[in-house]
């Protein structure tokens, strides 16, 4: 059988989605800025699933140098998909992918009432351990 090449299959579920601009006028927030291209945040496993996809398949990865509120963090699609891509991330996109980690672990420190202590608890573990990995790729490649 002849090889017909890679073509990739992308789902509907995972197609960006874009939000509207907030008007210049709108008065600024303590959350952090989205990109019309950012990725949504998960709901259920599904979601996050998808969300994980949509990420590790940015080829653009616009979404490092985007901060989350703690809610988006604790759900720890972004810290797995930096390990997953740690072996492919640049040097530069290693050092902002560890800025972001260093931002989640203070948001997550402090969660407030949108994250339950349990669960901000495992994010932060689970971030602690993912910087550490990134760590070493960076001593190792750069």
């Amino acid at each position: 059988m002849p090889y017909a090449g890679y073509t990739p299959i992308v789902p509907l579920q995972s197609t960006p989605v874009v939000e509207a601009r907030p008007s210049k006028l709108a008065t600024t927030t303590t959350e952090p800025r989205r990109q019309a291209s950012a990725p949504p945040s998960c709901k259920d496993n599904n979601d996050c699933v998808r969300l994980l996809d949509t990420l590790i398949n940015d080829p653009k990865r616009g979404w490092l140098s985007e901060p989350q509120s703690a809610a988006e963090y604790a759900n720890g699609a972004r810290f797995f998909a930096y390990r997953a891509l740690r072996h492919t991330l640049s040097c530069r996109e290693l050092v902002l992918a560890s800025q972001d980690l260093t931002i989640a672990k203070d948001r997550l420190s402090a969660p407030g009432k949108a994250v339950s202590p349990a669960r901000a608890a495992a994010a932060l573990s689970l971030s602690t351990s993912v910087a550490a990995e990134l760590r070493n790729e960076m001593t190792d490649r750069c």
